[in-house]
Order: C-alpha cells, then structure tokens, then sequence
C-alpha cells in the first residue's frame, strides 16, 4: 500500500471503540467520498494488550484508534529511513544523467492546449528524458529493491536531507487528511511544493490533538 494512497480522518476523543469506522466513513460521505476502505495494518501501535480499542488491530498495526495507542514516532522514523534508503538507490541510479524536468511540467503544457500539445505527447515527452528513462529501466526489474517513483522526481532533486524529511511528513497523514474540524486536506497537484504545503498543515494539525484523539485511516479509489 502505497502511503499516498492513504486517506486520514481524524475523530473525536469520545469517539466509542466499536464505532470508529463507521463514523470516519460518515465524515468522508459528507465530502463525496463513498467508496473508502479501511487501511488494514497503516498504523503502528504501542501495545498488543488494548487491541480493543483499536480499529481492525494485527501483529502489531492496525487502521486506526487512539493516538496515545499508536506509534507514530515508529511510523515517521521507518518510513524516513526507508526515503533515505530509496534516495541513494536513486542517486546510483541517475548518476552522471542531464537534470530532468517533473512531470507537472509537461501536464501543465497539456492542459493549456490539449489539442496542440497532446497527452501522449506529455507522457512521451516525461518518459524520454535520459534520467527518468534510467527510473523506468530501474523500475522494470524484477529483482529491484525498491520502485523509484517518477512523480518524485523533483523531491528526488531536493536532496538526501529533503527526501528522508518527505517520508518523515507523508507517514501519518498519507496522501490526504480529513481534520477534526471537517478541513478535507490534500496535495490536489502533483508539484512537489505544494505536497510539502499540505503535508506541513497536516503534521501541525495533528500536533494539535490530544492522546485520546482518534485517528482512522482508509484507502479510496
């Protein structure tokens, strides 16, 4: 599961146990969004001896619960690694190419003029530059330790640093946050700044809850 495919909802304390799915599938349908599932294993938790309180609970995970029962000073340092350990991968990988230009370059040219600039003209013209052909050679390998992920291309470009730091952000919240105060956050836009925008608001919010917050996370589409 991919973390950006994540959807977050965040929930009152006295949110009950037994209702934490179906009340964070409420919230989302008064946004449009129906078809959300829950994200089995998303979150890390602390303990296995409250798993009763926790929303679809596993070996050590679960899609939700109590903030105070999950781990997500684990989740954020994991996924960070896991970013830095990708970011080197990709640095072998584009070694000594020309810098490339993301693909919302290319989207914002198609969407100008459609009928001039067609969309496999944008998808060819992305997928022919020497250092996003090398990821896409990379990620044809069976055997590959990780995918390098062509949308992230420009966060790729920000560094080491950067990247891990992008990791950190997007382990919680995922792809999209629904706030405590009804606030449907998201990127909408596949630049890299405006991913960091959505991701600061939705890290601060999430400082703002209390232990006893609930948390449910699902995926949609």
């Amino acid at each position: 599961m991919s973390e950006s495919s994540v959807l977050t909802v965040c929930l009152p304390t006295a949110t009950p146990a037994d209702q934490i799915g179906a009340a964070a599938a409420a919230l989302l349908a008064t946004h449009g969004i129906t078809d959300a599932r829950l994200a089995s294993g998303h979150f890390l938790t602390r303990t296995r001896w409250r798993a009763g309180r926790l929303l679809q609970p596993g070996a050590g995970v679960a899609a939700g619960g109590p903030i105070g029962l999950l781990d997500l000073a684990r989740m954020r340092a994991g996924l960070q690694q896991r970013y830095g350990d990708r970011w080197q991968i990709w640095q072998q990988v584009v070694a000594g190419s020309p810098a490339a230009r993301p693909w919302w370059h290319f989207y914002d040219r198609y969407a100008a003029d459609p009928d001039t600039y067609t969309w496999e003209h944008a998808r060819h013209g992305f997928a022919s530059q020497p250092r996003v052909a090398r990821m896409l050679t990379y990620n044809a390998h069976p055997c590959r330790q990780t995918d390098l992920p062509t949308e992230h291309l420009d966060a790729f470009d920000a560094g080491l640093q950067a990247y891990a730091t992008y990791g950190w952000l997007q382990a919680v919240p995922g792809g999209r946050m629904l706030t405590l105060d009804g606030r449907l956050l998201g990127p909408g836009s596949s630049r890299y700044s405006v991913h960091l925008e959505f991701l600061g608001q939705a890290n601060v919010h999430l400082q703002t809850l209390a232990a006893g917050g609930v948390l449910a996370a699902f995926t949609t589409g």
